[in-house]
């Protein structure tokens, strides 16, 4: 045949020779993802982009693929595949070892809303009056300024005595926190911080520290982490020590659970997982927390400058005229090393130190310092400890030496170094309900008699009714301090409690028995007595207690050893914000003042529980929220008067430390009415008819029985009125009722109107 008569031959198709883009429903080890994936195909073969990869839950970390990078499937190793071509899927099988473990948070908290503060001023006090000779008042006092940058805090007392009248400041000082950055400024009287080898002091100056308390959700310590693998998609529980702690579900594949909540020391976490058919898996780790050891990477500093402070309590202004500095820093090198350093100095002394926290596996934690000091007071300190808290031991040992003049900031000031401090405790829970525990305490102070004191403890509790407690001390440097203690509690119920103790210490017996009652958190009378004998002393007690909104009193009645005397105590919180006078129970940190705009009487919630409701003026103050905390506040908006509105009900509040929040409940008054609409005939408009109100613009439409409701009415009103072929127009007056209802008006006989309304 010649060869222009040969059949053309047809290239190949486009699938064999180039490669192309698909899109496959995506199944992974069985199990389908309802993901649709972008995969490049030539010849029957895969490949993908590394993103896509990722999405699908392939651990890029591991192969070392960029997420732009576009791999062959081949390629990767363990790794196999079915491509049908037909029903546009793909098969992957993929071992764990090259999947992206499923995460979840056993901690895992909701996102805090950034803290807020509003404007205001608080004066807690605490005036205590004792009958006497010399007629003693004293009242405690402190004074709080807060707003959205800071808080300023002054405190003192004030001694109105017969024969001394006086003032003695505490603390005055100005904070400002950042939650972002973790760290609190302080100005004013402060202290210095300290770590467990070195002593704290008071200062006036300049505090910056960081402050993981801005953010409660924030784990400090290193935590464990559990790796499982489920085959199907399963549900996981967690149990430490037997008691369950989390519960969730993960889908196929390896999971990772993180920040194993519910212990310190060690115990042994067991991890559970429970397919569909009920086949379940269990695998128990042990595990030890320590909260003293900082989280890898994470780290704690304090740094403070100024003037240190005498006379505490005393003097108000005595201030030590040579300035002082001080810091203290900590870093958690990883789960099982925390390093730390402080230092010191001031006119005539160095000191500088550092220390470090080993845990050492599962047989608990080692920590050691070495500093030492330079100036007037040379000399070194060393510290050495141990602990191991598991749940059928705990064991705490310290000892601190001091060689030479060592000092600090504080022995500067006046205050000696002890040259020796020892301590040991033993705690060996015996049964569930039993613990027997032994402890020895040391300490030598320069050119003192030093002290060790042992002492044993035996605690029994019969659940919630009961508890028994036997303990003895003897000091070993001092031939007749000794003491032996037996003790007894019982639980009524009804927040009552019984306590009565016996015992002989220095030769001498002694006795007590006592019955509480305290207050309930809602308010309301408590009361106590007791009776006893200290040693050649007999007294008797009695007191009753009042807690209400506005704070607390106590009354005391004491008759010691034949000698009567009385006592008053009264506590709480006067609180000035929207301009608003409210008195209050004892403020501590946060709290809010609700506000209903003027209306009175609405129930206030506090998480879904009425605590109160508003007064004259609209206002309720919740006296105890928790800082940078989320805080259910809300109203109940069933108690409004009918005219009212309101946007919502419940707000999330989170106040800054020692501030207050305005939480105000937008409640706006609004004119309206029912009308009853008849047409020109006498008879009720028909269901339907369209009514158009010309003062408010708005539009309604006519119910049955002639019924129309109208909101935004004025003084005089207007009412264009559209059925059928009937067209006309009311007009009547309108006063707001004095009882907040919203009233039925009418019936009102509609006036026909020449062509269309509007």
């Amino acid at each position: 045949m010649p060869a222009y008569a040969q059949t053309p031959q047809l290239p190949p198709p486009l699938s064999t020779n180039l490669p192309h883009d698909v899109y496959l429903e995506v199944e992974v080890n069985g199990q389908r993802t309802s993901m649709i994936a972008q995969f490049r195909e030539l010849n029957g073969h895969l490949a993908a982009k590394g993103k896509d990869l990722d999405s699908i839950g392939i651990a890029l970390d591991r192969l070392g693929i960029a997420d732009t990078a576009e791999v062959q499937l081949d390629s990767i190793a363990g790794l196999r595949y079915t491509y049908d071509a037909a029903r546009q899927t793909v098969s992957l099988e993929i071992p764990d070892n090259l999947r992206k473990p499923y995460t979840f948070n056993t901690r895992a908290q909701a996102r805090t809303p950034p803290a807020t503060s509003s404007r205001g001023l608080l004066i807690n006090y605490d005036a205590y009056a004792q009958s006497s000779t010399d007629a003693q008042l004293a009242i405690w006092s402190e004074e709080r300024y807060f707003d959205p940058t800071g808080v300023f805090s002054n405190t003192g007392i004030m001694y109105l005595y017969r024969n001394d009248r006086r003032y003695t400041r505490y603390d005055t000082s100005w904070s400002i926190s950042d939650p972002v950055a973790l760290d609190t400024k302080q100005f004013g009287d402060t202290i210095s911080s300290s770590l467990a080898w070195s002593r704290s002091v008071r200062i006036g100056g300049f505090q910056w520290r960081s402050n993981f308390a801005l953010r409660p959700d924030l784990v400090t310590f290193p935590v464990p982490a559990f790796a499982g693998s489920a085959v199907v998609p399963s549900s996981v529980d967690l149990y430490i020590n037997s008691v369950r702690q989390y519960s969730g579900n993960v889908p196929s594949g390896p999971f990772i659970v993180n920040n194993v909540p519910g212990i310190t020391g060690g115990g042994q976490a067991t991890v559970i997982t429970r397919d569909a058919l009920g086949r379940t898996v269990a695998t128990s780790l042990p595990l030890y927390v320590d909260t003293r050891l900082l989280a890898t990477g994470l780290s704690s500093y304090s740094f403070e400058a100024g003037f240190l402070r005498r006379s505490y309590g005393l003097d108000s202004f005595d201030y030590d005229p040579r300035p002082a500095v001080s810091g203290s820093a900590r870093y958690g090198v990883n789960d099982l090393l925390t390093v730390e350093a402080h230092t010191e100095a001031t006119s005539g002394l160095y000191n500088a130190g550092g220390g470090a926290l080993v845990r050492l596996g599962m047989a608990g934690v080692v920590n050691g310092s070495l500093s030492a000091s330079a100036g007037r007071l040379a000399g070194t300190q060393a510290s050495l400890g141990y602990e191991l808290v598991e749940p059928h031991l705990s064991i705490d040992a310290q000892t601190i030496r001091a060689f030479g003049n060592y000092g600090d900031l504080a022995a500067r000031d006046g205050t000696p170094v002890p040259t020796a401090t020892d301590r040991v405790t033993l705690a060996l829970p015996l049964f569930a309900s039993q613990t027997f525990s032994v402890s020895y305490i040391g300490f030598k102070f320069p050119q003192a008699q030093p002290s060790q004191i042992g002492s044993a403890s035996y605690t029994v509790n019969f659940g919630n009714l009961a508890s028994l407690n036997l303990s003895a001390y003897k000091d070993f440097k001092q031939h007749d301090s000794r003491g032996v203690f037996l003790s007894v509690s019982f639980g009524l119920g009804r927040n009552t409690s019984v306590n009565a103790n016996v015992g002989r210490q220095n030769g001498q017996s002694n006795y007590n028995v006592n019955a509480t009652r305290p207050p309930d958190y809602d308010g309301g009378w408590g009361w106590g007595v007791q009776t006893g004998d200290a040693g050649a002393a007999p007294y008797r007690q009695a007191q009753v207690q009042y807690l209400g909104k506005g704070g607390e009193v106590t009354v005391v009645g004491q008759d010691i050893n034949g000698q009567g005397t009385a006592s008053l105590d009264v506590t709480g919180t006067v609180v000035l914000m929207d301009g608003s006078v409210q008195p209050s129970r004892r403020i501590y940190d946060g709290f809010a003042l609700v506000s209903t705009d003027g209306v009175a009487g609405i129930p206030v919630l506090r998480e879904n529980r009425v605590i109160g409701v508003t007064d004259s003026g609209g206002h309720f103050l919740v006296p105890d929220l928790n800082s940078y905390q989320h805080n259910q506040v809300g109203i109940d908006g069933m108690r409004l008067p009918a005219d009212a509105r309101i946007d919502t009900t419940s707000m999330d509040l989170v106040p800054q430390a020692q501030s207050g929040v305005l939480a105000r409940f937008g409640v706006t008054r609004y004119s309206a009415a029912s009308v009853i609409l008849q047409g020109p005939d006498g008879k009720l408009l028909p269901p339907g008819a369209a009514v158009h109100h010309e003062e408010s613009g708005k539009d309604t439409i006519v119910g049955y029985d002639g019924l129309t409701f109208v909101e935004g009415l004025q003084p005089d009103n207007h009412l264009v009125i559209e059925s059928g072929s009937l067209h006309c127009s009311v007009e009547f007056a309108f006063e707001r009722p004095g009882d907040a209802s919203l009233p039925i008006i009418g019936p009102l006989t509609c006036r026909p109107t020449a062509g269309k309304a509007r």
